[in-house]
């Protein structure tokens, strides 16, 4: 037969091109806004002719535009589209027109949708810095500092992925070799681009600086920046990233805008600012007050549910309140920038959305039926958008039917049921699990579900999962969808009992587990922390089932692996605020107990409360409850919660801590009586003078807590040792000392950091450069750790050694100054005690039960200072 006869055949359709693709999400198909898009024009103008005056920034911030709404309502469409409109991203014909006439010079985006109440501040630095390498390569003096911070807190990482990374990079390098140039002080900094280099050559400056506290840094920098960049350098860490010296490196950016770009405008949008409220204390929305108000010649576009109350001077907690501050931000306030109410789209902006929603996806929907849903969504956005995902799913039925009334109209949580009801039942399972995580990838999806990865690759495609920024975890949904759908109960078709919750979190739970695990045995910190931060998400979320934990000394293991997390206090961004489970809320309150944000006082109180409660972490709550009565020199205290513990679990790790803080207190009779502990003769032979257990019997200790993975406290135990080998032996080199101070570093370990200082003095190489700049971070890093800002007894035994070898009894003298403020001296404190006794400058006393006599403790000390300084051809006699 001809293939061209005439005959009866299936007519088949010609392909729909880019049919598997992400149907557009009604955002995308944004319409009007046309009043806040007025209030962003005229704030441009407005904020334009404040930064061309020739006033000084003042007491007032003219620099916060605010829009605020119920959730749904498109805020964070708004946002985004005021952002693609300043920088030419929407067509002409977008209902806006042109760009606004006031020229951007760039924007920058810092997105709070998935924060649980912290403020990723070193995210928002990354941010700022991507944004204004949009108008000027080079910004020396922020770059430098920030490059110092970013080392500190991210030890052995070169610099973060900024939208120029290449450009930076090679700027921050340009930078610290023309300084190092002019100094004579390249040897060790590899010339040439690549990875790393601008870390290594800031490193290589702070160094320098330490030496020649006169070196011209030549960078036309602010008074006191030297200082500044050293403080960046040595004060934070990464279980300790001092937000408040973030916010003042913010501050040098907009210091350096006004310097070597004025007029430039930089526009930063904030996004979903009702996160901040997440978290009871407030503590990251103090931090962006401070950043916005550090800022003033940077137009901030904030936009979440909530008024901005910065006004309120009764907001104590905030550093800057009052309408005196943020006149803008005034109820009823004139003029522009200030805050403003983002309603639901009016009946014409609602009918014109709908409409075009219709037409550009080809939806069978009459006139009638748009009428209808007009005044159904009451123009509430998210209501509109499952509105038309229940009409695509009329029209995919194949029935060739009419969209009607009564399938796009009802309540929000009925329209995603009905877009439910057209999936099929595997990946209706998945998007159901999904509502358990704040964000997730399709593996997490897949394992909560209990599907094939494939289910939960195509369930991610569905219109009801947004994907956001990040590499890891890439999916999220909006809240209104994901409550709708978590709040249905199994009377509906597909819908999941309490019991099916809690079996799917108990999975979600299992997998964020196996996520930590894989994480921990390829050492990938950043990802252990967000497996255990989803955990407890998930657990924030729904009571279920945690899974036990192999050792007999924590009740399930997701308590065991927050207290072993590389930083119990890096948790705090990645878990939500409050909880709504008992054991989440428990969860919250031990690891806001362990941030040092917290006030003291409070922290006692959140440990007191989960020790009170029959929590699995209870019993890690008391331990830590101990432990910070311990520093505060509360022993009383603290032996009475350490008992209290033991009466619950007299475990071995519970039974150990009375008698050692017996013994850290110098009550060294009442430790030996208190129970058997094999550490309490090694600490008290060695605090009397007598270090030969100590040094018989620490290899075997420190090779146990590698071989059980305790890492952090094996290199703390390394670094004792090897200051102790340098102060009673001659054999420990200098690649030793280098090799405990570039470990320490890397992981951020500053205990093991002040041990490597501390061996820097006691070695006292030839280079007198080295040991001043030693003692003088050892000082920094020993005052910021303790309680009260005083010296520790490491730089008081580093700076005695280091002046009696210089035959310095001025600096002597003033050392026994500082050591008598500290009102009660530890165990650790006994051998500088005898050291100033040998020189006829005793201390006041710290009551000791000495289990020799006291004057052959003296004698003892007395003879390995003497041998310690003849090592360095020096005596004690020089100093009488």
């Amino acid at each position: 037969m001809d293939e061209t006869e005439e005959r009866a055949v299936m007519k088949v359709e010609p392909p729909r091109v880019g049919a598997g693709q992400r149907l557009p999400h009604a955002g995308e198909l944004f319409t009007d806004r046309e009043s806040e898009s007025k209030a962003f024009k005229t704030s441009l103008a407005e904020f334009r002719r404040h930064l061309e005056s020739d006033d000084e920034a003042g007491v007032a911030r003219r620099n916060v535009l605010a829009f605020y709404g119920l959730g749904g309502i498109g805020k964070t469409t708004l946002s985004e589209r005021l952002d693609a409109w300043v920088n030419g991203g929407l067509p002409l014909v977008n209902g806006w027109g042109p760009r606004p006439p006031t020229k951007v010079d760039a924007t920058a985006r810092i997105d709070l949708h998935g924060s649980a109440g912290q403020l990723d501040l070193a995210g928002a630095l990354i941010a700022l810095r991507a944004g204004v390498g949009k108008f000027r390569k080079r910004w020396p003096v922020f770059d430098l500092v920030f490059t110092a911070y970013w080392s500190a807190t991210h030890p052995g990482e070169s610099l973060p992925r900024f939208s120029a990374r290449d450009d930076i990079d090679a700027a921050v390098g340009d930078i610290v070799k023309d300084v190092l140039g002019d100094v004579g002080s390249l040897a060790d900094l590899a010339v040439g681009a690549g990875a790393g280099l601008a870390v290594r050559g800031t490193r290589k400056l702070v160094r320098e600086l330490r030496r020649r506290r006169d070196l011209n840094l030549a960078v036309g920098a602010f008074p006191g920046f030297a200082d500044f960049l050293l403080r960046c350098a040595d004060e934070p860490g990464p279980t300790d990233p001092r937000p408040d010296l973030v916010c003042d490196i913010a501050a040098t950016l907009s210091w350096e805008i006004a310097l070597r770009a004025p007029g430039r405008v930089l526009v930063v949008f904030v996004d979903t600012t009702e996160r901040l409220k997440l978290d009871p204390r407030r503590a990251a929305e103090r931090h962006l007050n401070s950043l916005v108000h550090g800022m003033p010649n940077v137009l901030f576009v904030l936009t979440g549910r909530d008024v901005l109350d910065w006004h309120d001077e009764t907001r104590t907690e905030l550093p800057h309140r009052g309408p005196w501050t943020w006149p803008g931000l005034v109820p009823g306030a004139g003029g522009e920038p200030r805050q403003h109410l983002v309603g639901n789209l009016s009946p014409s902006d609602t009918r014109e959305l709908i409409r075009l929603s219709r037409g550009q996806l080809d939806l069978p929907m009459s006139d009638e039926v748009v009428e209808e849903l007009v005044t159904a969504s009451r123009g509430l956005p998210q209501y509109i958008e499952v509105a038309r995902q229940v009409a695509v799913s009329v029209k995919e039925s194949g029935q060739g039917r009419q969209v009607r009334a009564s399938d796009v109209t009802g309540s929000l949580g009925s329209l995603v049921l009905r877009v439910l009801d057209d999936v099929p039942a595997d990946e209706q399972r998945a998007i159901r699990a999904a509502c358990l995580f704040r964000v997730f990838d399709a593996s997490l999806m897949a394992a909560a579900a209990d599907v094939d990865h494939g289910c939960a690759e195509r369930a991610v495609q569905r219109p009801m999962i947004d994907r956001h920024e990040g590499d890891r975890f890439p999916y999220r949904m909006h809240d209104a969808v994901r409550e709708a759908i978590r709040h249905t109960d199994f009377q509906v078709e597909g819908g999941w009992s309490e019991r099916d919750w809690r079996l799917a979190a108990a999975r979600a739970v299992a997998a964020a587990r196996k996520l930590h695990d894989d994480a921990k045995s390829r050492g990938d910190d950043d990802r252990l922390m967000w497996a255990l931060g989803i955990a407890i998400g998930v657990l924030c979320d729904q009571e279920t089932d945690v899974g036990p934990c192999s050792s007999v000394n924590y009740a399930d293991w997701l308590s065991r692996d927050i207290v072993f997390s590389p930083s119990i206090q890096g948790l705090r961004s990645r878990i939500p605020g409050v909880s709504r489970t008992e054991y989440g809320q428990h969860v919250l309150d031990f690891i806001a107990g362990k941030s040092i944000e917290v006030p003291l006082d409070e922290r006692l109180r959140l440990l007191r409360s989960v020790f009170g409660s029959d929590h699995p972490l209870r019993l890690p709550a008391g331990r830590h409850l101990g432990y910070t009565l311990k520093v505060l020199r509360r022993w009383e205290d603290a032996l009475a919660v350490f008992d209290e513990v033991v009466r619950l679990a007299p475990t071995k790790v519970n039974r150990r801590q009375r008698p050692l803080t017996l013994s850290l207190a110098r009550r060294f009779e009442d430790a030996t009586e208190s129970c058997d502990v094999p550490d309490l003769a090694r600490l008290a032979e060695y605090a009397h003078g007598r270090p030969e257990r100590y040094f018989a019997e620490i290899g075997e200790k420190i090779e146990e807590l590698e071989a059980k993975g305790r890492k952090r406290e094996a290199l703390e135990e390394r670094g004792d040792r090897l200051a102790r080998r340098v102060f009673f032996h001659d054999d420990v080199s200098g690649r030793e000392v280098a090799d405990l101070l570039a470990e320490g570093e890397l992981v951020g370990h500053v205990l093991a950091i002040r041990n490597a200082l501390l061996c820097v003095v006691l070695l006292h190489e030839p280079d007198p450069t080295t040991i001043s700049v030693a003692l003088e971070r050892l000082e920094n890093l020993e005052r910021a750790s303790a309680a009260a800002g005083t010296i520790e007894f490491r730089y008081a035994i580093a700076e005695f050694c280091a002046a009696a070898i210089a035959g310095d009894r001025r600096r002597i003298e003033e050392l026994r100054g500082e050591v008598g403020k500290i009102g009660y001296r530890t165990r650790s404190w006994i051998p500088i005690e005898c050291f100033f006794a040998s020189i006829g400058l005793p201390l006041p006393e710290t009551p000791t039960q000495w289990l020799e006599p006291p004057g052959e403790v003296q004698r003892r000390w007395t003879d390995h200072l003497d041998a310690y300084l003849a090592r360095h051809g020096a005596t004690r006699e020089a100093l009488r």
